[in-house]
C-alpha cells in the first residue's frame, strides 16, 4: 500500500520521495479557465481556496510532472468539481493531451463523461471521492467506464471496503488514511470551498454558537460541547493507521494522506508513520500482533487513545 502524497510544497518533493512516498497529488490554478468560465467555475474541489490550496500553474505542474518522473514516482492532478458543464469538459482534454505528452500518470475525474476523454489521452483514470463509490456496483461502474483506481468515501467502513475489494478485484482502491476528516460525505455535498468564506464544513465548525441546557442537569450542553470539540481534533488530525493491517490485507494500494494546504512537515512525518507500519504488517501473522506491535506517532497518541481522530473506529474499539 503506497503512501499518496499531497505536492502541497514543490520543495519537498525529493523529501517525500526519499521519505516513502510513491505516489503524488496534485491540483493547479489556470488563468485561461478563469478567463474562459469565470471564477466561480471549479476547475477541481479546492479551487475556491486559490493559491492556498493550488499553489502552481499548470505550466508549473508540467514541470512537476517531469520532476516527479525522474524521481521514478507516479503523478496524478485533480479534476474533481462537483460539476462541469459539457464545454468545460472539452476543455479538460486539452489538459488531459498536455499531461499525457508531459508523463503523467493519470488524472483524479469527478464525473463518468470525463473518463472516456482521459483514458483517451492514454492516462489512468482515478475515480474521485465525489464519485460515492460506496459499494461493489458502483466501483464496477467506473471500473466498466475505465477507470483504473477508485478512491473511497472517507465514510466507509472496513468491511465495506473489504467487501469491494473481494467483489471488484481488478479496480485498484485509494483510502483516506491522514489529516483533514470530515464529517461530510464528499459525493453528497454540495458546500462549495471558498477562501475567506470556506465551505460548509468550516462554518459548522467556527460559526459562533449557543449551547442550551434542556430539562434537568446541564448534560445536553455538555454533550454539544464535547461533540464540538470532538469534530475539531477529527478535522484536524485524522488518522487511519490501526487499520493498515487489514487495508493490506485487502489489497488496497494507496494510502490517502490529505492536506493540500497542510505544513510539509507534518506531511512529511505522516509519509513516514505510514511506511514504518506497512512494514510492521508484512512482518505480522495477525492484526492483533500488529496493534501490539504499530508505532503511533508521539503526537497523535493522545487523540489516538480516546478514538477522537479514528477514520476507522472498528479496529479499536469494535465495541463501540
Amino acid at each position: 500500500m503506497n503512501p499518496l502524497v499531497p505536492v502541497n510544497d514543490r520543495a519537498y518533493l525529493e523529501r517525500y520521495a526519499q521519505a516513502g512516498g510513491e505516489e503524488f497529488y496534485v491540483g493547479f490554478h489556470d488563468a485561461a479557465w478563469h478567463e474562459r468560465f469565470g471564477d466561480v467555475a471549479d476547475l477541481n474541489r479546492m479551487t475556491g481556496f486559490q493559491r492556498q490550496a493550488n499553489p502552481y500553474s499548470f505550466e508549473e505542474v508540467l514541470d512537476i510532472v517531469d520532476e516527479v518522473r525522474h524521481l521514478g514516482k507516479k503523478l496524478y492532478v485533480t479534476f474533481n468539481a462537483n460539476l462541469y458543464s459539457q464545454e468545460q469538459l472539452d476543455f479538460l482534454f486539452g489538459y488531459f493531451e498536455r499531461l499525457h505528452a508531459a508523463g503523467a500518470t493519470g488524472v483524479i475525474v469527478s464525473v463518468p463523461e470525463a473518463v472516456q476523454a482521459a483514458a483517451d489521452c492514454e492516462l489512468d483514470v482515478v475515480a474521485s471521492t465525489m464519485c460515492g463509490v460506496y459499494n461493489a456496483d458502483i466501483a464496477r461502474f467506473y471500473y466498466d467506464l475505465g477507470c483504473s483506481r477508485v478512491i473511497v468515501p472517507r465514510d466507509v467502513g472496513l468491511a465495506e471496503i473489504e467487501a469491494i475489494a473481494k467483489a471488484v478485484p481488478d479496480v485498484e482502491l485509494e483510502v483516506f488514511l491522514m489529516r483533514n476528516g470530515c464529517i461530510f460525505a464528499d459525493g453528497f455535498c454540495l458546500g462549495r470551498h471558498f477562501q475567506g468564506r470556506n465551505a460548509l464544513c468550516w462554518d459548522v465548525r467556527h460559526t459562533r454558537r449557543e449551547f442550551y441546557t434542556v430539562g434537568r442537569g446541564r448534560g445536553l450542553s455538555q454533550a454539544a460541547r464535547e461533540n464540538n470539540e470532538v469534530y475539531g481534533r477529527f478535522h484536524r488530525t485524522a488518522c487511519g493507521l490501526c487499520a493498515i493491517y487489514r487495508l493490506e490485507q485487502a489489497g488496497v494500494a494507496a494510502a490517502k494522506i490529505v492536506g493540500r494546504s497542510d505544513d510539509s512537515a507534518y506531511v512529511l512525518r505522516d509519509i513516514e508513520a505510514i511506511v514504518h507500519n506497512v512494514e510492521i504488517a508484512h512482518a505480522c501473522a495477525s492484526e492483533q500482533e500488529f496493534l501490539e506491535h504499530m508505532h503511533i506517532p508521539p503526537e497523535r497518541a493522545t487523540d489516538c487513545a480516546d478514538s477522537l481522530s479514528c477514520y476507522y473506529p472498528e479496529v479499536r474499539f469494535a465495541k463501540m
